[in-house]
């Protein structure tokens, strides 16, 4: 099944989650796989429950081939060394933030069958978990950048807006926003 991803204003995207608890009324396995195909759908490489209206405390990434489903995930150790690099987010599609965060993280996540992990990330994977960790946390990735980079983005997104407002008319203007 395919989720809905919220709009950036709604309340569930900007809510911290609790620790998810199983219970009989969610099937770990089959919410995961709904949230990796959804994640596919939608173009991403992470994907928070809470992004698509659900409340649980999990995520999932992957690259299209290789996927990784985290329920109840803590961020355990981060380096003290962080870089700066360019971010997007399915909740905000075509805006990409410079953001600065760790360059890699020790973390501990259940996975869909409920066993319990713990992995070192660097790179492109350490970044996405940490996008989607803001993001049950209820934090926004653009409050993290500063507000020189974030007016760049927003700038590029509007210019990039009225380009296709120029070669393709209004209805590929509204197909965009």
């Amino acid at each position: 099944m395919i989720y809905t991803l919220l709009e950036k204003d709604h309340p569930l995207v900007h809510s911290a989650l609790p620790e998810y608890v199983d219970s009989d009324e969610v099937n770990r396995k089959e919410f995961s796989d709904s949230m990796v195909e959804s994640m596919k759908h939608w173009g991403g490489i992470g994907l928070s429950a809470n992004q698509v209206g659900f409340s649980h405390r999990m995520f999932v990434m992957g690259d299209n081939e290789h996927y990784i489903c985290c329920w109840n995930p803590k961020i355990i150790v981060e380096s003290e060394d962080q870089t700066p690099i360019e971010e997007g987010c399915l909740t905000y599609p075509g805006l990409f933030v410079k953001i600065r965060r760790p360059d890699w993280i020790e973390v501990e996540f259940e996975d869909e069958n409920g066993e319990k992990h713990t992995d070192t990330f660097e790179g492109l994977m350490c970044r996405v978990f940490q996008h989607e960790m803001d993001h049950m946390d209820g934090i926004d990735f653009t409050s993290r950048a500063k507000k020189m980079d974030l007016n760049i983005a927003k700038r590029k997104l509007k210019r990039g807006k009225l380009k296709l407002k120029r070669a393709h008319g209004k209805d590929m203007l509204a197909r965009a926003s």
